[in-house]
């Protein structure tokens, strides 16, 4: 049988040289409804033209090759697909939901004596290199003849006003909140600017060349939350103030394409051909979709702890009272996919957290430097999926493995903010943990889900940090 001639948006044509009676029929019923469909009728008048076409295609292959059913199957849902790129993206639309949580949340931490040292320029134009990096490639792969989504000019509009929407509501909440930076620098620290830009340069690499590969999303992803983990190691953000910006750069992103669509139409929206293989890659979306993911998001804890539980006191000074005050953390990892069966699957995963803290002291004298925390996990997961509908799965999983934390010491902030005496020190640890969780995919392409994932996870043999909840998003490509 010769290749699938199939274009989104478009009727799919059989391939010919079948003398079956059957098919010919249905090639010309297939026809004379594109014909139909491509005038200007109603929207009732629509979906009776679209019922009529499913009923034809059943009566037609009723009794024929399976391979036939297969292909005009795969060829339905992919023009579900291709609708759905007209409708607005609910990719990353719990991002901001998650900045504004944790913008009331951290009020009290953010507001508790500790600052924390700077770290060169606030502005760091280094870290706006990372962040530009994905816009940067959507138009250097532009530049090179790699074809987009979009038409040139079309493309040119969308950009343009996802920029002007994320740089507007950015700047324009950095003017009304007037948030101190944790190093003191400036009152600009909410939201991020590098984090709306970075993450909605990755959308927009993601919405133009995604469907290529899920790896240009990925790695459009991987740079933004790698100029968030930039910005908190610098000291020149909040946890909330990364959370919010990048929410802000998602969704203004797909709200610009959206509206882009709405004023033009699909007029210069370029029509991507699907091979059989690619067609057939979404047959395994319920079969077997093992895969390879980014995690990006946020783990937390109780964040108030007593330090004598865990922690060791230098010379002279007494740890009665004292408290660790952390802020909830941005994690970042990846984790590859075996699925078992249809429902039943493997997973290793790998994972960075980082966290800010501060210790709140009774004795109003001694006031202690902010510091960072990292925690690296290690984790096996068994879990399996259900299917929800024909584009969304919902799962449950289990986690096993080990947790690392790097040593810290807090040291006593000196005359002049200078950086004083040690007060306490907090060791490494290496403990066991396991815990549960639940996922949620949604398929994007032929070969790409994006998501998010709950976990909750526990420590063994430790007091320091030993309950967990991970929320985070999710990217994932298909093998």
């Amino acid at each position: 049988m010769g290749g699938l001639q199939y274009h989104r948006g478009e009727t799919p044509v059989l391939p010919r040289g079948n003398s079956s009676f059957t098919t010919v029929v249905l090639e010309s019923r297939l026809r004379g409804l594109k014909t139909e469909l491509h005038r200007k009728t109603t929207t009732r008048m629509k979906k009776l033209l679209f019922s009529l076409l499913l009923f034809s295609l059943a009566t037609a292959v009723k009794g024929q090759d399976s391979l036939v059913y297969s292909i005009i199957k795969e060829a339905i849902l992919e023009d579900s697909l291709a609708r759905e790129e007209m409708r607005f993206n609910r990719d990353g639309i719990l991002m901001p939901v998650r900045g504004l949580i944790q913008t009331f949340t951290h009020r009290d931490f953010n507001n508790l004596p500790g600052p924390f040292r700077e770290s060169g320029s606030a502005t760091r134009w280094g870290d706006y290199g990372l962040a530009l990096s994905p816009l940067a490639a959507t138009w250097i792969m532009k530049a090179c003849g790699v074809k987009s989504r979009s038409t040139t000019r079309r493309m040119l509009t969308s950009n343009a006003m996802a920029v002007g929407l994320t740089v507007g509501v950015t700047q324009l909440l950095k003017n009304t909140v007037s948030e101190t930076r944790p190093d003191g620098t400036s009152t600009s620290s909410f939201p991020s600017m590098h984090a709306s830009l970075a993450f909605m340069g990755a959308t927009i690499l993601s919405r133009e060349y995604g469907h290529i590969s899920p790896w240009i999303t990925i790695g459009g992803y991987t740079a933004a939350t790698g100029t968030q983990m930039l910005r908190i190691g610098h000291n020149a953000h909040w946890m909330n103030d990364i959370a919010m910006g990048a929410g802000i750069g998602v969704v203004s992103t797909h709200l610009a394409y959206f509206l882009t669509d709405r004023l033009i139409g699909d007029k210069g929206i370029r029509r991507m051909p699907f091979s059989p293989s690619e067609l057939a890659q979404l047959q395994a979306w319920n079969h077997r979709p093992s895969g390879f993911r980014l995690i990006s998001g946020t783990e937390t804890n109780g964040r108030s702890l007593d330090v004598t539980d865990f922690a060791e006191a230098e010379a002279g000074f007494d740890m009665t009272g004292v408290t660790l005050r952390s802020s909830a953390s941005i994690t970042a990892g990846f984790e590859a996919e075996w699925f078992l069966t249809d429902n039943i699957y493997l997973s290793a995963i790998g994972r960075s957290t980082m966290s800010q803290a501060k210790l709140q002291i009774p004795d109003n004298n001694i006031t202690a430097w902010g510091e960072q925390i990292h925690i690296y996990h290690g984790n096996i997961s068994a879990g399996w999926i259900l299917p929800l509908t024909k584009e969304v799965h919902i799962g449950a999983r289990t986690l096993w493995g080990v947790r690392y934390n790097e040593g810290v010491t807090f040291r006593r902030v000196a005359e002049g903010m200078q950086l004083g005496e040690p007060l306490l020190n907090i060791k490494s640890q290496l403990r066991p943990e396991g815990g549960v969780g639940i996922i949620i995919d949604m398929l994007q392409s032929h070969n790409q889900a994006v998501g998010f994932t709950i976990d909750y996870l526990h420590t063994f043999n430790t007091r320091f940090m030993a309950n967990r909840w991970v929320i985070a998003s999710s990217w994932k490509a298909m093998f």
